[in-house]
């Protein structure tokens, strides 16, 4: 759009006549050219004419399409935690750069190319998109988004699995980022949340400070955004280095929280109501008792799905894994062996680091099931296939109960 038409867009939108528009600064005339785009304003005209509009003079401007910008926006796998749009970037997005609006809806979309050039380990246009988004936003007075994208781009580290890098740029920023609270209290606990995720990677040891002063902050500022996870995640940690009384607070955490604020989303979280944070998903004592959760289980899911299909988005990605689980919890081992494949439990958007561990974990249903089947050499190497996709973070303490199962499928 050219800056005589996005002026003309603009007063229109606003309802303004030209004279309105022109007040005692400019001719009607005058301005007519500009929005025909036959005269090019000064400076000075351009001052006038942005206070009138309410906008900035980078506003009037900006380069590129908003429309198209808009619009290439909008493609629904955008917004999913399933999927990437991949193809669409790659035909729509890549080759008409040029069209991308040099405005908040713009920055939108470098965010997304900037998570697409992470997947593809390309850290060098990734990190210059950052220096755009920094730089769009510098530019516009908006020093608070400039701080927020330094989290965004520490966040955008997960889509690559790098996750020591993520937190190490979240330590370099950390005073940066810090100094905003006072303007943007969310902008600490978005902080302390995604730093705790990532040192199950860089600083187990710093796992539990980080996250129990998230929890802290949850209480102060009066928003629970992250404190369901973060006491499933910590509650999970204690159960597994046997520190039962601080397990048991994280219990009751959640049992709290969810009295007051259970939402549909967190029945996909919850089988077993009366264990929400389970040390074990795969070596249960009573394989029974768990083949009956799981029938409850997804009952209770399908009726929300039915119910609001929009707030279970993931059901066409969990349903078969929640099938092929009731199914190894029932003994039907064969039943196992003919439902699984590979990518299975594997989603080809980011997860954090103790999501992929957990998700190997759940998979392991399968060399499991082929081991009970007496099929021991296919077994171990369907061990060794899971393993793999968490190469990168094998030797963590979340990992205690993946090599239980591999002592059981190797004999050890």
């Amino acid at each position: 759009m050219s800056l005589g038409a996005r002026i003309r867009q603009l007063r229109k939108e606003q309802k303004m006549t030209l004279v309105d528009l022109a007040g005692e600064q400019i001719t009607k005339g005058m301005l007519s050219l500009i929005e025909n785009d036959k005269s090019k304003p000064s400076m000075e005209t351009l001052h006038h004419i942005a206070k009138k509009l309410d906008v900035s003079i980078g506003y009037l401007t900006q380069e590129g399409d908003e429309a198209w910008t808009k619009s290439v926006l909008e493609n629904r796998d955008f917004n999913s935690s399933f999927s990437f749009p991949f193809e669409h970037i790659e035909q729509e997005i890549l080759p008409n750069l040029d069209k991308v609006a040099q405005n908040v809806k713009g920055m939108e979309l470098y965010y997304v190319l900037r998570i697409y050039y992470r997947y593809k380990e390309n850290h060098e246009q990734a990190d210059s998109y950052s220096e755009k988004i920094s730089s769009f936003y510098r530019s516009m007075g908006m020093q608070h988004l400039v701080v927020r994208d330094k989290l965004n781009d520490a966040i955008s580290l997960m889509y690559s699995q790098d996750y020591t890098e993520a937190f190490d740029r979240l330590v370099d920023s950390e005073e940066e980022i810090l100094s905003f609270k006072e303007y943007d209290s969310r902008i600490e606990l978005d902080y302390y949340y995604v730093k705790g995720i990532f040192a199950l990677s860089k600083d187990l040891d710093a796992l539990e400070d980080i996250l129990t002063q998230s929890i802290q902050l949850s209480y102060e500022h009066e928003n629970f955004k992250y404190f369901f996870s973060e006491n499933v995640i910590l509650g999970y940690y204690y159960a597994l280095i046997g520190e039962q009384e601080k397990y048991e607070m994280c219990y009751e955490n959640i049992k709290s929280y969810l009295k007051f604020n259970r939402q549909d989303k967190h029945e996909i979280e919850i089988i077993d109501e009366d264990n929400p944070i389970p040390k074990f998903y795969v070596l249960v004592d009573d394989r029974e008792r768990q083949a009956r959760l799981y029938e409850d289980y997804i009952n209770r899911i399908q009726k929300v799905y039915e119910k609001d299909e929009g707030n279970m988005v993931g059901m066409p990605f969990y349903g078969p894994v929640f099938a092929l689980e009731h199914a190894y919890f029932k003994g039907n081992y064969e039943k196992v062996v003919e439902m699984y494949h590979d990518d299975m439990y594997i989603r080809t958007t980011a997860q954090y680091p103790v999501d992929r561990i957990l998700m190997a974990i759940r998979s392991c249903v399968y060399p499991l099931s082929l081991y009970y089947l007496d099929e021991k050499e296919k077994a171990c190497k369907a061990f060794n296939t899971i393993e793999a996709t968490i190469d990168d973070i094998k030797d963590s303490i979340f990992t205690q109960e993946f090599y239980m199962i591999r002592d059981i499928i190797f004999e050890k």
